[in-house]
């Protein structure tokens, strides 16, 4: 059964707006997807021929009515001194979709932030914006916006810090080459003193540095190599070395050793030729 052609909302004039050679108008064309996305609800920022910065917002039905997609889109703040323009966008679509049980439409509100800096105006993300422009938005937003929208963001004093890695102190045996120091396995694999190094640790040794958790299983394993190096007997091989290193990330336990994400050498312990 085919459905009736959408109607397209009447277009408002141009609203009255005039901020710094922006003026914020009603887009002409309607959205008619069933299942709008934030890319096709949110503004559009052009500037013509002659210099004019527009903003096209977009209006158009009715919440809770399914005839078009609804689309709401609030001015919060458009102060021609503040350089700034802070649009709240809501939504939803016509249509419902995924399985029966779990049916629901398309939907969602979200912030868009204009700025007008040097060459024009421009979108800018929360993010990019100052603690200062911040607050002026969340004291704005908290007086105008619908009590059920959203507060846009955070302050950066309000952010926790990032967690610091887990740091430890384990101990890896490598070969010394010119009193450079390579690994055993790799031999094109240097270690420099004091430089981190990362390689993603992955279970079943499948990447990560491996080391040894004490002094004396690191000492047993330089013991045992200078019995016997089996690996690569074509790249010479003075003497080997036991490293103590600070390694950090994720850290797999292997019950005989570790694998890191990090590793930084800090100092040489211990250097043995080999016979």
């Amino acid at each position: 059964m085919m459905q009736a052609p959408l109607e397209a909302p009447p277009v408002s004039p141009l609203l009255d707006l005039p901020l710094a050679r922006l003026q914020v108008s009603r887009a002409e064309e309607p959205v008619t997807a069933p299942y709008p996305t934030r890319p096709d609800v949110e503004p559009t920022l052009l500037q013509n021929a002659d210099g004019l910065w527009t903003l096209a917002i977009k209006q158009q039905g009715e919440y809770g009515k399914f005839e078009v997609p609804y689309i709401q889109s609030q001015l919060l703040l458009s102060d021609p001194e503040s350089d700034l323009v802070v649009v709240l966008i809501s939504y939803h679509g016509t249509e419902a979709y995924g399985p029966k049980r779990y049916r629901r439409v398309s939907k969602g509100q979200f912030y868009r932030y204009y700025w007008q800096q040097p060459g024009g105006w421009h979108r800018v993300l929360w993010q990019k914006l100052s603690d200062a422009w911040r607050t002026l938005i969340l004291e704005i937003t908290q007086e105008q916006a619908p009590a059920w929208a959203r507060p846009p963001g955070k302050l950066s004093s309000e952010r926790r810090p990032p967690a610091p890695a887990c740091q430890m102190i384990a101990y890896k045996v490598v070969r010394v080459i010119e009193e450079r120091y390579f690994s055993i396995y790799d031999p094109t694999q240097e270690y420099v003193i004091g430089e981190r190094k990362r390689q993603r640790a992955r279970p079943k040794h499948r990447g990560g540095f491996f080391t040894y958790a004490t002094e004396l299983a690191g000492l047993e394993y330089l013991d045992s190599c200078v019995s016997f190096m089996p690996y690569h007997p074509e790249v010479a091989i003075p003497a080997l070395a036991l490293l103590e290193c600070e390694i950090g990330g994720r850290i797999i336990d292997y019950g005989h050793k570790w694998a890191s994400t990090y590793l930084c050498p800090m100092r040489v312990l211990e250097v043995r030729s080999l016979p």
